[in-house]
């Protein structure tokens, strides 16, 4: 659907099927889900927080947070197979486990990705250049946000207190306690800082399920379910809620399938947040959005 939506999307649509066929997942499956999911989260707002310096000539930024993105997808690489996690996760959990080796890894890459953004966070937000053309720009008010249905950290930086994972919370964000990152000033910068709160956020997480895991099994046996049978997946990608919808047919087959990505309800704001702005401006308003083209081309 989206290709650097990878787990997030896989993740709804397996939890549809899931419910369509009355299984559930292992508890280490659920965690191993979150890990992927919230490494994703990650390493998309990584890239896009430097994308969005890019768009305003701040090229040193890009340099450097495209550095860190690219460390973080090569430890996904070495330990999952798939810089972007394709086929990690699978109806019934997720097809590869992790050993101490890989949580080492894992922590490794947080002690260091904190310790290098404590720097250049730094460094960007004492940029004035840089505030001038953030602050302000591309407002999207909370009523505008609120009347599209903006979800993620769209929505978020525009005063949208929302997050499946804290309000409709399914495994493994039930066990832990869900931070949501939110912004009220509904302006670039408001998206910026929104995307650096959750990078912290996620990392936090990964560690809580890390903290978690216990032995067990990583994927649960299929079972074909009754022709007709329907689910629904909901999960927070890392652009904002997914929902998937599945009807089975006769003998495994799928008959409908309907995922729905975070950009549907995002892309349409755009409109709205790039008037009275100058036309140099534009770039780094879209950026900040960021709604996936495939994701909405469905």
């Amino acid at each position: 659907v989206s290709g650097d939506t990878t787990a997030g999307h896989a993740w709804a649509a397996c939890m549809a099927m899931e419910q369509a066929a009355n299984i559930s997942i292992p508890p280490r499956a659920a965690l191993l889900r979150g890990i992927l999911a919230e490494r994703e989260r990650v390493a998309n707002h990584l890239g896009d927080i430097g994308a969005i310096c890019n768009d305003v000539a701040f090229t040193f930024a890009h340099m450097q947070f495209s550095r860190l993105r690219e460390d973080w997808l090569r430890t996904q690489a070495k330990i999952f197979g798939h810089r972007l996690l394709m086929d990690c996760v699978i109806p019934g959990g997720v097809k590869k486990d992790i050993g101490d080796a890989d949580c080492d890894a894992f922590n490794a890459d947080n002690l260091k990705l904190r310790k290098e953004l404590s720097d250049i966070i730094t460094a960007l937000d004492l940029n004035s250049s840089l505030e001038d053309r953030l602050y302000t720009a591309g407002f999207l008010s909370a009523d505008i946000a609120a009347a599209f249905g903006t979800v993620g950290y769209v929505g978020r930086a525009s005063g949208q207190d929302f997050d499946v994972r804290r309000d409709a919370p399914y495994p493994p964000y039930d066990h832990v306690t869900v931070k949501v990152a939110s912004e009220n000033q509904g302006d670039i910068a408001s998206r910026f800082w929104i995307r650096y709160k959750e990078i912290m956020a996620s990392m936090k997480l990964i560690e809580q399920f890390m903290a978690l895991l216990q032995p067990g099994e990583i994927a649960a046996a299929w079972q074909v379910p009754v022709a007709g049978s329907t689910g629904l997946g909901i999960v927070d990608g890392w652009r904002g809620e997914i929902v998937s919808f599945i009807r089975f047919g006769a003998d495994n087959s799928i008959s409908r399938f309907y995922p729905r990505d975070p950009s549907q309800l995002n892309w349409p704001a755009l409109e709205k947040l790039v008037l009275n702005n100058i036309v140099p401006d534009f770039p780094v308003c879209n950026k900040s959005v960021n709604g996936s083209y495939s994701g909405n081309d469905l």
